[in-house]
């Protein structure tokens, strides 16, 4: 007993070494293939890293306006001041004197509205008479001050492109929704975290409710969105749902130990292989990743490692009356081998994919397994060599049911069953929407939408890629994409944000220079568009020396505008970053009823520098490849298993005869889950790989030895798998819900197809 306890202490130190020394990454995005194509290997780069992905989208409501617009003035505020963000907006999103100032410059130059025939005299005819009415009402301050220099208003339309207000009514200094009750509305773009990296963008959400509560909001409440959100409450919904099925399954498990074996020796026999194992799976993994180790691959590794349960319980049964544990090791450790060293080649699939995390988890998991059953081997024995655990006999009811499963071949129907049911219906289906995995509820999907509607925020449905490339060729690319897409605008789309929008190409801006018009012609329309009007002839004196300065300025590049504007850049950062050496960037399409239109255009426009994106169609695509390709290996890694069997039993029929309940069981479990309406993720496949992993356990021991002792201990190791992850089942998380149907139906299936093939035990007189 001394031995146990010092070696549990002696693990849990070594768990906790590694657990401070290896660090554990959360970016998703190493569970997702890297894409084949342009499109998808571009829609991965921006998973990773797209400033689309770190939005994050509020609303304030619950109070009156003018105290929603003073809470979300000072939650904006606290934003700005955490450093985190790199674009925060709200309605009081005001340019600096600096950046007004090399706007104002730049304003002929950026300028749409720069048209020779927008300085005639008569175009500036009504331009005058406008600002003249507007000098008589509220706006005669901004007016005053800007009007006299920039008659044609191109100064007020960049401002207001910038800062988005034209999509919203803005109130006391801040954002309102035009719609339903007051909310007030803000939109903020973190500045680290990639979009699935779920530690930074909790960080990030965390950073929002704290400024919020810093406001002293009082009655009113933050509805708060975006991808940030989602992924910080996918984790905290998977978190709670794991702890309380650990606990309950924990207890349960205990308790039917217990029971059965009336020993608290034996939680510690079963627990040693399990800690050893998944020490081992970790260390490996952090070896072979460069210290690192990802946490989902952590996670499912740790599940999958449930098979090593199974070793210490089989040691502990099938250890006859008055034989030592090191000498049932002994006896069993040939089966005991061959079983571990089949699942763990099994693993072949995952490390063959090519994923980094599918990798890790096959790595974690396949060296924790072959590290759990040495341990049964040769560590449990010398830990207790005394040792007496006994399981107490089955009830009389429960030995009677497993004699009359024995040999019934029957039962091998419901596995031609279950492949007709899937032939009829198609086979199984793989899961192509990544929305029907989340934990979200549908109400808080449905407000992520209500907010970017609101917003004006787009949703990424669908954009085009521009370059990469230089800044000019990428903003060259956005201005053919604005001339070929503006015919579509209003049917097959609404709009579409170029960065060319804000920052029009080197070309365009010398285009405009040149079509401003010469000092002696402006003044000369200028001149004629003031006749009769009230205007002191030298009132205009600063709009005639703005056009003379323009026809020298250089062209605006985005450096300058880093440099220069802060405020500016991050409004055009989105859209135009820099990926290396190259600069890449995108435009996002809103409002779009026509997609099949927009793929269309792109196809027509044959552009290099432009490539469109559908992300729901390209999703499903990327989705439907991997699960392809992981099929395939899976099957490879059968094919191997089969080959290994072979040789460890001698002979190909005796493997096939293994394989028999292995191969059922996932067809009946396959069957069922696609009767259940069930679609195959990731986590499918991975729940599918601990099934064979323990079917070939009942398999084996079946197969050699079909007493009633070998039967009870495999009863006894499918109720502790089903104790462990049955519950899952019963999780209101997506995930762990498939991963607790697949393992319940696999197991139950496993269990009775090894007991039906098993030999028959021959009566004697």
């Amino acid at each position: 007993m001394r031995r146990l306890t010092s070696a549990l202490l002696l693990l849990a130190v070594l768990g906790g070494v590694l657990g401070t020394q290896v660090g554990i990454r959360t970016d998703l995005a190493e569970f997702l293939p890297p894409g084949r194509s342009p499109a998808s290997a571009f829609l991965f780069r921006e998973l990773q890293s797209g400033a689309a992905t770190t939005l994050l989208l509020a609303g304030i409501e619950g109070a009156e306006p003018a105290e929603l617009a003073r809470v979300s003035r000072e939650t904006a505020a606290g934003l700005r001041a955490s450093g985190r963000f790199d674009f925060v907006g709200d309605g009081s999103t005001t340019l600096g004197e600096a950046e007004q100032a090399l706007l104002f410059r730049y304003r002929y130059l950026l300028s749409p509205e720069t048209r020779p025939g927008a300085f005639t005299a008569a175009a500036l005819r009504p331009k005058l008479e406008a600002l003249l009415e507007g000098l008589r009402t509220a706006a005669s301050p901004l007016l005053a001050r800007v009007g006299f220099a920039d008659p044609t208003g191109a100064f007020l339309g960049l401002a207001r492109a910038f800062v988005a207000e034209s999509r919203l009514e803005t109130r006391d200094g801040a954002w309102f929704a035009t719609e339903g009750p007051p909310r007030a509305l803000l939109i903020a773009r973190a500045r680290s975290g990639a979009g699935l990296d779920a530690e930074a963008q909790g960080e990030a959400v965390a950073t929002f409710r704290a400024a919020f509560a810093a406001a002293k909001p009082g009655p009113a409440r933050l509805l708060l969105s975006g991808p940030g959100v989602f992924a910080s409450e996918a984790a905290a919904a998977i978190r709670a749902d794991i702890r309380l099925i650990t606990l309950a399954s924990a207890g349960l498990l205990a308790a039917f130990l217990l029971w059965r074996y009336r020993s608290l020796l034996l939680l510690g026999l079963v627990a040693v292989p399990l800690a050893a194992g998944t020490i081992a799976g970790f260390a490996m993994t952090a070896l072979v990743s460069n210290g690192a180790v990802q946490g989902i691959a952590l996670g499912f590794g740790m599940t999958m490692l449930g098979v090593t349960v199974d070793y210490p319980i089989l040691l502990a049964s099938l250890r006859q009356p008055e034989e030592a544990l090191r000498d049932a090791a002994r006896r069993i450790w040939p089966t005991l081998r061959l079983a571990a060293a089949s699942a763990a080649l099994g693993l072949a699939a995952m490390l063959g994919s090519g994923f980094p995390g599918l990798v890790q988890l096959g790595v974690f998991a396949g060296t924790g397994l072959l590290a759990a059953a040495a341990t049964t081997r040769w560590v449990l024995p010398w830990l207790l060599p005394g040792a007496r655990i006994a399981a107490r006999p089955l009830p009389r009811p429960i030995r009677a049911a497993l004699g009359a499963l024995r040999g019934r071949r029957g039962l091998a129907g419901g596995v031609m069953l279950g492949a007709a049911v899937l032939l009829a219906l198609g086979g199984p289906s793989w899961q192509r929407d990544l929305a029907a995995l989340s934990p979200v509820p549908r109400a808080a999907q449905a407000l992520d939408g209500e907010l970017r509607r609101q917003l004006g925020a787009p949703d990424v449905r669908v954009l085009f890629a521009l370059g990469p490339g230089t800044d000019a060729e990428v903003l060259a690319a956005s201005e053919r994409l604005a001339e070929a897409v503006a015919p579509l605008l209003g049917h097959a789309l609404q709009g579409i944000d170029l960065p060319s929008r804000y920052l029009p190409a080197e070309a365009t801006q010398r285009a405009r220079q040149a079509a401003l018009p010469a000092p002696e012609t402006a003044q000369a329309a200028l001149a004629e568009a003031m006749a009769g009007l009230p205007f002191r002839p030298s009132a205009f004196a600063p709009f005639l020396a703005a056009i003379a300065e323009s026809h020298g300025l250089p062209p605006l590049t985005a450096a300058a505008l880093a440099a220069g504007a802060p405020t500016l850049a991050a409004r055009l950062s989105p859209l135009l970053s820099r990926r290396g050496e190259a600069v890449q960037g995108v435009a996002l399409a809103q409002g779009v009823a026509d997609p099949a239109a927009l793929a269309d255009l792109a196809r027509r426009l044959d552009d290099p520098q432009i490539l469109f994106i559908d992300v729901k169609a390209e999703t499903e695509g990327l989705l439907d490849a991997y699960g392809r390709a992981t099929l395939l290996w899976a099957l490879a890694g059968g094919v191997l298993v089969l080959g290994l069997l072979g040789l460890g039993l001698g002979s190909p029929w005796r493997a096939l005869r293994v394989a028999g309940p292995i191969g059922g069981a996932l067809l009946v479990t396959l069957a069922v889950l696609t009767l259940l309406g069930e679609a195959l993720t990731l986590f499918h496949l991975a729940s599918l790989l601990l099934l064979a992993g323990l079917a070939i356990d009942y398999s084996l021991f079946l197969a050699g030895d079909a007493a009633d002792d070998t039967m009870g201990a495999i009863l006894n190791c499918a109720t502790s798998t089903l104790l462990t992850f049955g519950l899952l089942a019963f999780c209101g998380t997506p995930v762990l819900h498939g991963i607790g149907l697949t393992v319940s139906i696999g197991v139950a299936s496993a269990f009775l197809l090894a007991c039906a093939l098993a030999p028959k035990i021959p009566t004697h007189a």
